[in-house]
Formats: structure tokens, C-alpha cells, sequence
């Protein structure tokens, strides 16, 4: 990510996640304000800021901020995974499922990318494509099995299936 190590980062976040757990977004957005000048550019502050907008519903801002740290920092693969959900959150599906095929190869080697690209075909109606997906995903980390069973998004798919 950048120069300060995680925990340099992780300690001042802390009152912002307490807040954020809390649904207390104003007082959230406070401590990012609040913190050193220094750090404020630091990837994981940004990733916060990026998170508090998706907490918040404001998935347009979302994306735009998500698509400059995917430039500033393409090899981080939460910056991809945020983004395209709130361009899917935008019912723009087809530019989500864009966003992580176009992230870095090393994306691919997670059950998060194949859980989350089957949601995205589910919804463009590729069935067949997503369930290959979620077996790889499963394959990966069997915890998304269940998961998978209440996500409104692969709705289409266990319907299918019956």
C-alpha cells in the first residue's frame, strides 16, 4: 500500500470504525476529518472514506472514488471489489463485472471474485456462467455455500435450479 505500516494507520481508524459499526455516519466522517494531514492520502484512510460512502448509499460518489484509487493503486483488490459494487448498486451490472475482470490477475485467485462475478452474471442472466463460479468459489472457501443460500442476487439462479 504505502510508506506507514498498517498499524500506524489501523489506530487512528479506530474511533471511525467504532462509529461506523454504530451507523453514527456524520461522527464517522468527523474523524477522517480529524485525522493528521499526513495520512489522510494513505490507502487505507481512503478505503475507509470509500466504505463510509457505501454505508451511506452514495454509490455514485462510490464509484468515482473508487475508480481513482483503482488508478492510484491498481494492485489493491478491495479498491476493485468496492467499486464494481457500487456500480452494480447502480444496476450498472455489466460495467461491474467490467471492473473485476479488468483488475489484476491475482483478483482471480479468490473466492470473492468468483462469488462476486457469479452474482453479477446471475443478474445479466448467465446462468450457467455463474453457477461455474460459485463452484469454483466454493472450492475456494466452502463458507460462501451458505451465504450464497440468502443473497438476493443469485436469487435468479436457485430459482432455476428449483
Amino acid at each position: 500500500m504505502d510508506k506507514l505500516d498498517a498499524e500506524s494507520i489501523n489506530k487512528p481508524l479506530e474511533p471511525f470504525y467504532g462509529y461506523l459499526h454504530l451507523k453514527m455516519f456524520h461522527e464517522a466522517n468527523d474523524e477522517l476529518e480529524k485525522l493528521p494531514t499526513e495520512i489522510k492520502t494513505h490507502p487505507m484512510v481512503l478505503e475507509a472514506r470509500l466504505v463510509l460512502l457505501m454505508e451511506m448509499d452514495k454509490w455514485e460518489e462510490g464509484v468515482l472514488l473508487g475508480e481513482s484509487l483503482i488508478q492510484l493503486w491498481p494492485s489493491e483488490h478491495e479498491f476493485h471489489f468496492k467499486t464494481a459494487y457500487c456500480l452494480h448498486e447502480l444496476n450498472r451490472t455489466t460495467e461491474a463485472k467490467v471492473t473485476l475482470e479488468s483488475a489484476p490477475k491475482s483478483i482471480r485467485d479468490t473466492a470473492l471474485y468468483c462469488y462476486n462475478l457469479a452474482c453479477y452474471e446471475t443478474q445479466l442472466g448467465n446462468l450457467d456462467e455463474a453457477k461455474c463460479l460459485l463452484k469454483d468459489c466454493f472450492a475456494r472457501d466452502p463458507q460462501y455455500r451458505e451465504e450464497s443460500l440468502d443473497d438476493p442476487d443469485l436469487e435468479p439462479l436457485w430459482s432455476s435450479i428449483g
